[in-house]
């Protein structure tokens, strides 16, 4: 996916992003560098969700919530995989 639209949905990125703002993402990036601490992406679970990447250890990326108290996160769900990583956020439109 080079370049793709999400909304907002639910308010575990808050104050970031907020429901109903909508971003564009793109898989672009990680074709030239690997994703890096500080990154917004989106991966995809059972669905597409929305965390910042906050630890990485040995091509595993550990990714929160803006919002820790509203997140569903890598502190419930553990580390993702480089393959789970659809994209880096690059706009708020």
């Amino acid at each position: 996916m080079l370049l793709s639209r999400f909304k907002i949905v639910g308010h575990s990125m808050e104050p970031t992003f907020n429901p109903g703002d909508v971003v564009l993402i793109s898989s672009f990036p990680y074709i030239l560098r690997n994703p890096m601490v500080g990154d917004l992406i989106v991966l995809k679970r059972e669905k597409y969700i929305i965390k910042r990447i906050e630890k990485i250890k040995e091509n595993k990326f550990f990714v929160v919530g803006d919002n820790k108290k509203e997140s569903t996160d890598s502190r419930k769900f553990g580390w993702v995989s480089r393959n789970e990583i659809v994209g880096k956020i690059i706009l708020k439109i």
